[in-house]
């Protein structure tokens, strides 16, 4: 009984403490060329009940976004609404407070209906805000999406979904994104 006990008690702090983990999100955005472009993608990202707040900045062409805490942060749903808005998402940089994780090149890490595949990073224990940075193919120019593709050996990262060299965890029911970090 005791064990079980723990277990549960185990399992929901990991629970509670991934639903705070991600912070806050600049995101790139392609075709915005006016004030109502950039209202009209900041109306639409709004709608999304887990952001706090929200900035698109026209000149620099990214919406730089700020979380509630404890929710829990789809990526998917951000790049969902920016293409509902009628653009395309450029890049991603997150922010990411970690307890001491330790990371590696082609580690997984779960995160609500997302998997965190790393890339470049080497063996390092991230603790505290860090930024990752999304490099797939929609996120990175094709320059440096070749680049990336010579330094792993995940076939996940050439095709951008599941594959052989994927652990467990990562189902059909999740949304795989690779990530470095830094800017």
């Amino acid at each position: 009984m005791k064990t079980l006990f723990i277990t549960l008690l185990f399992v929901c702090l990991l629970s509670l403490h991934a639903h705070a983990q991600l912070l806050s999100a600049d995101v790139g955005v392609n075709g915005m060329t006016c004030s109502m472009c950039a209202r009209g993608t900041e109306e639409t990202l709004r709608h999304l009940d887990f952001i706090d707040s929200i900035d698109v900045d026209l000149n620099t062409l990214v919406a730089h976004i700020t979380f509630k805490k404890s929710a829990e942060i789809p990526v998917e749903k951000i790049v969902q609404a920016v293409e509902d808005a009628g653009f395309s998402v450029r890049n991603i940089s997150v922010v990411f407070n970690f307890s001491n994780e330790k990371v590696a090149d082609d580690k997984h890490i779960d995160y609500g209906n997302d998997i965190f595949a790393f890339m470049g990073t080497g063996d390092q224990t991230l603790n505290g805000p860090v930024t990752l940075r999304f490099i797939d193919k929609p996120f990175v120019t094709k320059k440096e999406f070749k680049n990336w593709s010579k330094k792993t050996s995940m076939k996940c990262y050439a095709n951008n979904k599941m594959d052989s060299c994927c652990p467990p965890n990562v189902t059909k029911e999740k949304h795989l994104f690779h990530v470095t970090t830094g800017s």
